[in-house]
């Protein structure tokens, strides 16, 4: 074996070792699919919100550290009404907001006890880029995915 090879496979080993020891957590991986057009997007998800994001801090599960941002919703498209003030995003997979009450149209997952997750993967806009098209199918989001 010459010598970059063995450097090579040391710094593999040693960053596999590293990986192995930062526990399951840093494990996760964020495998998106294609990203599909926003009306699939709006309608394939469990929650559709419009809202401000207000702050964000780092909350740790037990089984996932995630980052936990605060929202004041404007408008549930689509989830339950009201009782939505924030939503999760797990680390390694992690969607990154503005947290300066910069609005947001954000779509996500509601698991079980009532939280909201969001990923990377998730259609996520700042609501002043949204196209006309995209505007167009929010405000007739009832008719659009039926």
């Amino acid at each position: 074996m010459t010598q970059i090879m063995k450097s090579c496979f040391i710094s593999l080993a040693i960053l596999f070792l590293w990986r192995v020891e930062a526990g399951a957590e840093a494990a996760v991986i964020c495998h998106c699919p294609l990203m599909m057009p926003p009306l699939q997007a709006l309608c394939n998800s469990d929650v559709v919100i419009q809202a401000f994001v207000i702050g964000k801090k780092e909350v740790d599960s037990g089984a996932m550290k995630s980052i936990k941002y605060s929202v004041h919703a404007i408008q549930v498209f689509k989830g339950p009404v009201g009782g939505i003030d924030a939503v999760y995003s797990p680390l390694g997979c992690t969607a990154y907001l503005q947290t300066d009450w910069t609005q947001y149209i954000i779509t996500g997952s509601l698991e079980a006890d009532g939280t909201v997750h969001i990923t990377s993967c998730n259609f996520i806009k700042l609501w002043d880029e949204l196209s006309a098209d995209e505007l167009n199918l929010l405000q007739n989001y009832q008719n659009s995915c039926k």
